[in-house]
């Protein structure tokens, strides 16, 4: 299957750079057609311009820090701006309504995956490979909508939630249109090369520190940290999370169905598990803090929101630790090296809270989610650690060449 998707994608490549203009052409007219007619239908339906300038403002934000992590202010550019498009498709759905923080963590999710492309694109660059995020992306925003639909369903906040799923899902859409395309059209010199290498050596170095959540015992006390900050969520949210039957039977199913989809994604029940745990962590400390700040409006939507960028973020690093595994590292191998090339999912969730700083100031009620950020550039480190922590505790098995190297004659 992994040689005929390469062959497929090769394929497409020869025939953008054999028709470059011409795809380019079709792609930009296409979007500009769509962004045009989704822009006259947001006016006439008098969408909240105040929100539309923050999100303006934050984007410029968010470009900075691109600017600053990618030494490329073109390709900075191009990130920060590829999931607008996306938003203002979005727009119509709204019908002149605010929903809150929803927009400016839509836009969060869309850099970050503009932002985790880019490194990708850097990494082609200079080593010649690179993890995309396109599938990792695609598989939160679908546990995301299907999450909001058991959730949400005939609830009051059901407007907000499928504006959040329209919002998430069409940025990235966005980004994956016009990212890649804008991408093939930039310049990098050797001035660039030889610049962008010592950056990302000097970030290698400072992420190694991240190594130590991969010896089994302090593993386990990441572990249990996370665990203790699952508990102040469950507890600090318990109002908004008592119910009866049904909705205890939900709330099982979401856990399952979290494990399942992650565990399927990153080729185990550990990294599953852990997964589900920095995602639940998340949605419950921002539903938390939500209950301690009630200026906060549709603080449950928001919470998914910010559980769906943890989400992303744990599964873009585990997909890229399940390839090095594949590839014949050892589990903990695979974690400390996807660990060390981590740097685009911190600078992407950096410049979502940078594109969330507008409204922190003019806006009421954000700072919650602005928190919930900060947990969630945390789980990139706290998801390895969960996962080393069940490997001390109940051990994988390990191959006879593993254990006793292979033997050639």
């Amino acid at each position: 299957m992994n040689r005929h998707a390469g062959g497929f994608a090769s394929a497409a490549r020869q025939v953008f750079d054999s028709h470059r203009t011409l795809v380019l052409s079709f792609v930009l007219s296409f979007a500009g057609i769509l962004t045009g007619m989704a822009t006259a239908m947001a006016l006439l339906q008098a969408v909240p311009y105040r929100d539309m300038a923050l999100i303006g403002g934050g984007a410029v934000l968010a470009g900075g820090i691109a600017a600053w992590h990618s030494r490329h202010l073109p390709l900075a550019a191009l990130a920060a701006l590829a999931p607008l498009p996306g938003l203002i498709w979005a727009a119509p759905l709204s019908g002149g309504e605010a929903f809150g923080a929803v927009p400016f963590l839509a836009y969060g999710f869309g850099f970050a995956a503009a932002a985790v492309a880019s490194e990708a694109c850097l990494q082609r660059l200079l080593e010649g490979r690179g993890e995309t995020p396109w599938r990792a992306a695609a598989e939160a925003v679908a546990l995301m909508a299907l999450l909001a639909m058991l959730w949400f369903w005939q609830s009051p906040s059901a407007d907000a939630a499928l504006q959040a799923v329209a919002d998430s899902l069409l940025a990235a859409a966005s980004v994956l249109l016009l990212l890649p395309l804008g991408a093939s059209l930039l310049h990098f010199d050797e001035a660039f090369v030889a610049r962008i290498n010592r950056a990302r050596e000097k970030r290698k170095r400072r992420l190694e520190r991240l190594s130590l959540v991969l010896v089994p015992r302090w593993g386990l006390s990441f572990a249990g940290i996370v665990l203790v900050f699952l508990a102040l969520g469950w507890f600090g949210a318990g109002t908004m999370l008592r119910g009866d039957l049904p909705a205890v039977l939900l709330r099982v199913l979401t856990v399952l169905l979290l494990v399942t989809a992650a565990g399927t994604a990153l080729g185990g029940w550990r990294e599953g598990l852990a997964a589900m745990l920095v995602a639940v962590t998340v949605f419950l400390v921002t539903q938390w803090l939500g209950v301690l700040d009630p200026r906060a409006p549709h603080a449950a939507v928001c919470s998914l929101e910010t559980g769906t960028l943890a989400l992303f973020l744990v599964l873009q690093g585990g997909r890229r630790a399940l390839i090095r595994q594949r590839q014949g590292d050892t589990p903990a191998s695979a974690r400390q090296r996807s660990l060390e090339d981590a740097a685009g999912e911190v600078f992407a969730v950096a410049g979502a809270l940078a594109a969330l700083l507008p409204a922190l100031v003019l806006r009421n009620g954000t700072a919650v989610f602005a928190a919930g950020l900060l947990l969630a550039m945390a789980g990139i480190a706290f998801a390895p650690a969960v996962v080393t922590a069940l490997e001390a505790l109940r051990a994988r098995r390990r191959p006879v060449e593993e254990l006793y190297g292979r033997r050639r004659f």
